[in-house]
């Protein structure tokens, strides 16, 4: 299929990662540091941040800032909005499928692996629930959709409307 690889350093395709910021890097070691009432303050900054410069979907970067385990997270999140898509940032694939996405004005959750403190582990959570190794990995209404194949192909046939109740 058309989806990246659970790599650190590359896509399948021999993309390479983009280096994080240094200080974006910094600030989120500063962010782990600092007093619980200060890190509630930068999540809650940081959400109303991306929500105001969204355009049709909704992008997070950290973890929730309770401390669920990765499979808890990933369930939670599934079971708590209807569009939820596991990303990377560089990933072509995941860029298409957040574009359908968006296009059919489903206001996905998406949570982009490669900037996230523990987006290994989420992802090694993934795959323990889905047997799916790879990103974009799609969930509608708490089932699991598949990648980015998968969710083309179901745009095209009219699946991912009937997923949506539309």
């Amino acid at each position: 299929g058309r989806s990246c690889i659970r790599s650190s350093l590359n896509c399948h395709m021999g993309v390479p990662v983009r280096p994080l910021v240094a200080g974006v890097a910094t600030a989120t070691a500063a962010a782990l540091i600092i007093s619980r009432t200060s890190a509630t303050s930068v999540a809650r900054n940081t959400v109303a941040f991306q929500k105001k410069n969204s355009e049709s979907s909704q992008r997070f970067y950290s973890a929730s800032p309770t401390m669920a385990s990765p499979t808890e997270f990933v369930k939670s999140e599934i079971a708590n909005n209807n569009v939820v898509v596991f990303s990377k940032s560089y990933c072509p694939f995941c860029t298409s499928t957040k574009r359908i996405l968006g296009s059919m004005d489903t206001n996905p959750k998406v949570f982009e692996l490669d900037e996230m403190n523990n987006g290994d582990q989420i992802q090694g959570a993934l795959y323990d629930l889905t047997g799916q190794r790879t990103v974009p990995n799609v969930f509608i209404k708490g089932k699991h959709l598949g990648g980015n194949d998968d969710t083309q192909r179901a745009a095209r046939s009219g699946k991912l409307d009937e997923m949506l109740g539309k």
